[in-house]
């Protein structure tokens, strides 16, 4: 006789090993998608400061990129036009604070792309692990 089908016990068994590698992986999958997380807002403070300067030499314009480091918050405004703020990002919920600043809270950025100084941010996220987001006078922006 040929059977094409397998057995409950078969099935039980395969259903059991799933559930064990699944059950063994999962706290490994929890802890990296937490750390992906506090990195992308590290990448998305950077691309903030990388978008600013990038504003300023398209618009040939100082762009100012304020830190709030009270309220997990920076935005970006034209410094000559007087204007409500241009884009605004708020990390506030997202478990990382801003631990220092090596200038005043506030990025410029010229017309050129340069930057007014050069600056240093430390992050630190949930687990207590430090990021540094720096800026140069050349206005590059640099993670690590």
């Amino acid at each position: 006789m040929n059977e094409r089908g397998g057995s409950l016990v078969e099935l039980c068994t395969v259903a059991a090993i799933v559930a064990i590698v699944t059950g063994v992986s999962l706290p490994g999958w929890a802890a990296l998608v937490g750390r992906q997380q506090q990195r992308a807002v590290v990448t998305e403070i950077a691309s903030e400061l990388r978008m600013a300067r990038q504003l300023a030499m398209a618009r040939h314009e100082r762009i100012r990129v304020v830190v709030n480091a009270e309220r997990s918050e920076l935005y970006t405004e034209c410094v000559d036009c007087g204007m409500s703020p241009l884009r605004r990002y708020d990390f506030a919920r997202r478990g990382t604070i801003i631990t220092s600043m090596t200038t005043k809270p506030e990025i410029v950025f010229q017309p050129s792309g340069r930057s007014a100084t050069a600056t240093t941010i430390l992050l630190m996220d949930r687990r207590n692990a430090a990021h540094q987001v720096t800026v140069g006078i050349t206005g590059r922006v640099a993670m690590s």
